[in-house]
């Protein structure tokens, strides 16, 4: 089901940013540094792995990395909504909208059985793709942003210490929730594709070949969103204000990796 959402002013975003605080974060981080000279293309946050184009500046893929984390650590931290479900996916998606994220569009559905030997890997990319194929981007990012989620799986398959982040934020009781996005900037916004994926009622606990099960073996539901941010909202108020919601968490929950 499509959903329509309104942009947010700036002075109601930072005190929703400041009222989603995640528990255990102190109300000032005054010696933390603004961490705004990041380079890396990829990075696993709590539950996903997003990529970024070239051209992001480090201050706009802090932001996105860390709207993504407090938003996802609250719904499931603070609000107690199991993940994998419709319920936490619209929180999630209530939580961007207040830290300024606009959703060109957003759905939730169970994903349609597509045949034997189609992997969960590869499902995912599909959707991404088929979400894109509906939009109005140029032809240059609708070849790109499916291509950049793709290698930052197999980027993340060859770093062990950040696959088994990965693996372990993933896995829920009998099944295994993820997200996958691609983030760019386009025209003086920010855009993040996001395909959050989850499993139920599998029998045996998932690991590493999760992403490459056969995908019509189990139930599986899915969240499609495009979203978009005015690059205008970035800035290091805002970023300081995230750090300070998420505390320590920031810290924690974050592994950067290089493609």
């Amino acid at each position: 089901m499509e959903r329509h959402h309104k942009r947010i002013n700036s002075t109601k975003r930072r005190k929703l940013i400041a009222a989603y605080k995640l528990p255990g974060a102190p109300g000032t981080l005054k010696a933390m540094s603004l961490d705004t000279e990041d380079d890396f293309n990829a990075a696993v946050v709590n539950n996903s792995v997003i990529s970024f184009a070239d051209g992001l500046t480090g201050l706009n893929r802090e932001y996105i990395r860390k709207s993504y984390l407090l938003a996802s650590s609250y719904v499931s931290d603070v609000l107690k909504i199991q993940r994998g479900s419709e319920v936490w996916y619209e929180e999630f998606i209530k939580v961007m909208v207040g830290l300024g994220w606009l959703p060109v569009r957003s759905r939730f559905e169970r994903v349609s059985r597509s045949g034997k030997g189609l992997t969960v890997q590869l499902a995912v990319l599909n959707i991404i793709a088929a979400m894109l194929a509906s939009t109005s981007l140029s032809a240059a990012l609708l070849a790109a942003l499916p291509k950049l989620a793709a290698d930052a799986l197999e980027a993340l398959k060859q770093a062990p210490a950040n696959f088994e982040l990965f693996k372990r934020n993933s896995a829920v009781h009998q099944g295994g929730d993820f997200g996958l996005a691609s983030c760019a900037e386009t025209e003086g916004e920010l855009m993040m594709v996001l395909v959050t994926y989850s499993t139920h009622s599998v029998s045996k606990q998932v690991g590493l070949p999760f992403l490459e099960w056969d995908s019509s073996s189990f139930e599986a539901f899915s969240g499609q969103t495009c979203l978009v941010l005015n690059t205008s909202v970035v800035n290091e108020k805002t970023i300081q204000l995230m750090r300070e919601s998420a505390g320590d968490k920031v810290q924690q929950a974050i592994a950067k990796y290089r493609i």
